[in-house]
């Protein structure tokens, strides 16, 4: 049972990864977005999961630092939004 619920893991990270840069390209979705961050937030812990249960150590790395990257990015998406809502109320 565990295992199929990384495999599922897994294919639900990949699905997000492809979501999202799909949105992008879609132009449904910006790069600034925090929805974009989330998605690839999202489907780098998923595919962190998957790949450190399958001691896939390369593929940890880069789902690693593509997850960090996605983090930053909604970190400053959040703040961007939060300080463009105050500027709008003054």
């Amino acid at each position: 049972m565990i295992e199929y619920t990384i495999a599922v893991l897994g294919w639900i990270g990949a699905l997000f990864f492809l979501m999202a840069y799909y949105q992008v390209i879609q132009r449904k979705w910006k790069l600034e977005d925090s929805i974009y961050h989330l998605f690839n937030l999202l489907g780098g812990i998923f595919l962190i999961i998957n790949t450190l249960y399958l001691q896939a150590w390369a593929a940890s790395f880069i789902n690693f630092a593509w997850g960090l990257m996605a983090l930053i990015g909604y970190v400053k998406s959040r703040k961007n939004t939060q300080a463009s809502a105050r500027d709008s109320e003054e």
